[in-house]
């Protein structure tokens, strides 16, 4: 088997023409903020483009082995391949690449990580904030899909993130400014390379809503870089008092007067996180208004379902 050749075509390469129209089409679509169905899958191919190689470097606790790990490895990748091969059943793509994908997603021996729905984002944004120009402020940016969801918007937000990882940080301005470039529209991304835990002056009383799918803990590893929240603070208490918690002021003192602060999490059988924040959030200042259920891809692999805390700086 041609390992080389997989390694070549792993990654998902589209025609930069087709892009901007998927991205222009997701643009022009009306969501139904009724719900958190997610009505167009396309809109992913655009994030696979630009972030998937720094995807595929992340890994979770799910698995022992990131993705690139084993692509980059001739005898992870054998065992892959063989594994799949004798699970004809279950892998019945046409490529050898589209069932490594796969394999990936479902596979014990892959950590990979998860990406927050575009459409999902949007949509939660057009439901809380449906009006022009309002500020968004993204405390754990990602891979682009919280920034592409506000971008994307008939609203013409004003997006506003934070991450402290110095190769997706520059990644991120990159993908914003095609964004920009494809549209012409008149929302504005701002991205800052730092932590969320580190107070930024300039934005006090600027922020309508705040919303992110923060890290847990030390669950996802996205990089060694010590700018990392897990490694700056290397247990589970110390992260919350040091990260969660200073995060959570900043926020609040970003936030305008009755302003809305949202979150995106799920329990695992090791931490509880769900209600580690809500009750630093409440102390910090804000109250709950609603929790509902996303049909997101799930972090973990377990029963608990994706949950958005709405609450609101009163």
């Amino acid at each position: 088997m041609d390992l080389e050749n997989i390694r070549k075509n792993i990654y998902h390469s589209y025609n930069e023409e087709y892009l901007k129209k998927i991205l222009i089409d997701f643009s022009n679509q009306t969501l139904d903020t009724n719900n958190f169905n997610i009505e167009n899958r396309n809109i992913n191919k655009v994030l696979n483009s630009f972030f998937e190689d720094l995807i595929y470097k992340a890994k979770s606790k799910n698995g022992k082995y990131s993705p690139k790990e084993i692509i980059d490895d001739d005898n992870l990748l054998e065992e892959a391949l063989t594994y799949i091969n004798e699970h004809k059943n279950f892998y019945q793509q046409k490529s050898n690449e589209a069932n490594l994908r796969d394999f990936f997603f479902s596979s014990s021996m892959v950590g990979k990580v998860t990406n927050f729905n575009p459409v999902i984002a949007r949509k939660i944004y057009e439901k809380y904030l449906p009006y022009e120009n309002a500020t968004i402020f993204d405390y754990s940016c990602g891979f682009g899909s919280r920034m592409l969801g506000a971008l994307t918007s008939k609203y013409n937000y004003h997006y506003i993130g934070v991450d402290p990882y110095e190769e997706l940080y520059k990644r991120l301005l990159f993908f914003s400014k095609w964004i920009k470039d494809t549209l012409n529209n008149k929302a504005i991304a701002e991205i800052f390379n730092t932590g969320s835990e580190q107070y930024i002056s300039q934005l006090k009383e600027k922020v309508d809503l705040s919303f992110s799918s923060p890290p847990y803990f030390n669950y996802e590893t996205y990089t060694s870089c010590n700018t990392q929240s897990y490694i700056k603070y290397n247990t589970y208490n110390s992260w919350l008092e040091n990260y969660v918690k200073k995060t959570l002021e900043n926020i609040y003192k970003y936030t305008k007067e009755n302003g809305l602060h949202l979150v995106n999490l799920e329990d695992t059988k090791r931490i509880k996180l769900l209600n580690d924040w809500l009750d630093i959030a409440t102390k910090v200042g804000f109250t709950l208004e609603e929790i509902e259920t996303l049909s997101t891809r799930k972090r973990y692999s377990n029963k608990n379902s994706n949950k958005l805390l709405v609450m609101r700086k009163s």
